[in-house]
């Protein structure tokens, strides 16, 4: 483009180049507020569109399997089997006196939703951003709806639990009253790092193919093969000329609070004994700050989702 500009009467003008600010004024840019109070509360005003999404993908998802919901049982039931074959001989991942099938069903479980919400719930974004541009309802119930839809598959999968309780004739825990607390707790946890990884994913689309990777090896990071006991709840630390002893459960639990569930699932239902409260609240204030968090971030990024999905 030329430098030069027609003036009133026709007469050349050269434009003083250096009044063109090399940014536009802060006073005309756009700042996304991120106001967590009214997010919230516009969340749960649109909950019946998480309840009818969840419903559409629910029908969808075994609408064109042979076998139909009875995949939600047959998954969790072939992991446990490869479990039972590979690890119930080994001596190194005792399970307390209980059956091992259910020992490792109990973390299957656990596993099974956490991973499932993360595998689908990420990519959630992605997969409905047909309807990104053309809704005007809050983006978070795209992820959240994933959660409810894998949920319904968990309830499912809950039958063969029932009767491995029946084949090794065992009854759950009085203690088992805690079970709806740690649910509370995986699905915050949950919930959070969906949100967070979802909202970064439909930024940085080569996490897409890198998250199923993550979630594999996870497994093997989360008590469900191996007892959360291996992890010590007094391990010394040197500091200068003294030692402390630092509680590394507490310590993962803040980081992973899946494994502090899984453990007090196992306790209460199946050892009929109270969780172990120390690491079991580090995960309630763990699974709270992903929860706050992963929504904060998710809110401060769709401004762009319908833009770049």
């Amino acid at each position: 483009m030329s430098d030069l500009s027609l003036g009133g009467r026709g007469t050349l003008v050269t434009p003083d180049l250096s009044a063109i600010p090399a940014e536009p004024a802060e006073d005309i840019l756009y700042h996304h507020r991120v106001r967590m109070r009214q997010a919230a509360k516009n969340l749960w005003a649109h909950r019946e569109i998480i309840y009818t999404l969840a419903e559409r993908d629910f029908r969808a998802q075994y609408k064109q399997a042979a076998l139909g919901a009875a995949w939600a049982v047959l998954s969790p039931v072939a992991t446990l089997l490869i479990f039972v074959v590979v690890f119930s001989r080994v001596k190194a991942y005792p399970s307390g006196g209980i059956p091992y099938p259910l020992y490792a069903f109990v973390g299957i479980l656990c596993w099974s939703y956490f991973s499932s919400c993360l595998g689908n719930g990420g990519t959630a974004l992605l997969s409905n951003k047909a309807l990104l541009a053309k809704t005007q309802f809050p983006r978070e119930c795209f992820p959240l709806e994933t959660m409810l839809t894998n949920a319904l598959s968990s309830l499912i999968s809950w039958i063969p639990l029932a009767i491995l309780f029946v084949i090794y004739q065992r009854l759950p825990s009085w203690e088992s009253i805690w079970v709806p607390y740690l649910i509370v707790v995986e699905v915050a946890f949950a919930a959070g790092l969906t949100l967070l990884i979802s909202s970064i994913i439909i930024q940085m689309r080569d996490l897409q193919q890198v998250l199923p990777i993550i979630i594999s090896l996870g497994i093997f990071l989360t008590p469900v093969i191996w007892p959360f006991s291996y992890i010590p709840n007094r391990y010394p630390l040197h500091l200068l000329h003294h030692t402390i002893h630092v509680n590394l459960q507490i310590v993962y639990g803040l980081f992973n609070p899946l494994g502090p569930i899984i453990n007090s699932a196992r306790l209460t239902v199946l050892h009929g004994q109270p969780p172990s409260f120390g690491p079991l609240i580090a995960a309630t204030v763990g699974a709270a700050l992903y929860l706050v968090v992963g929504f904060r971030v998710f809110k401060r990024l769709e401004v762009s989702f319908a833009d770049i999905a």
